[in-house]
């Protein structure tokens, strides 16, 4: 079996933290963060899916296994096509996503109050 050398994206472990004071005046800078980290792990994990898929799809051909297991790792294969598809999906609406216009964080709703029964 020959493996291509295929460039795998770039993956950054480094968390982001912000401070409360920045939340309020960053926010949609903030946004923009999350959103490329969020693109960035959809897309690794749509390549990773797409790797795997090949790879199973290429033993079920060889018929390595048998064919049960070739027919079983075939099928595999073309789900994990349909997951990448889907993910491929999910990533196009999230880098389509912008900021909201309102403030940083949603209102908190009131708590509605127990009312007392009427004594007759």
């Amino acid at each position: 079996m020959v493996k291509l050398n295929i460039r795998k994206p770039n993956t950054s472990r480094k968390t982001f933290k912000p401070r409360l004071d920045q939340l309020e005046g960053d926010a949609a800078e903030i946004f923009e963060i999350d959103r490329s980290n969020l693109v960035l792990q959809l897309q690794t994990l749509r390549y990773a899916i797409d790797e795997s898929a090949l790879e199973m799809e290429m033993v079920a051909t060889e018929r390595v296994f048998g064919k049960s297991v070739s027919g079983a790792l075939m099928s595999g294969g073309l789900k994990l096509r349909l997951v990448a598809r889907d993910l491929n999906r999910l990533l196009r609406l999230v880098e389509r996503a912008r900021a909201p216009k309102g403030p940083g964080r949603p209102d908190k709703k009131p708590k509605p109050r127990n009312r007392r029964k009427a004594q007759t």
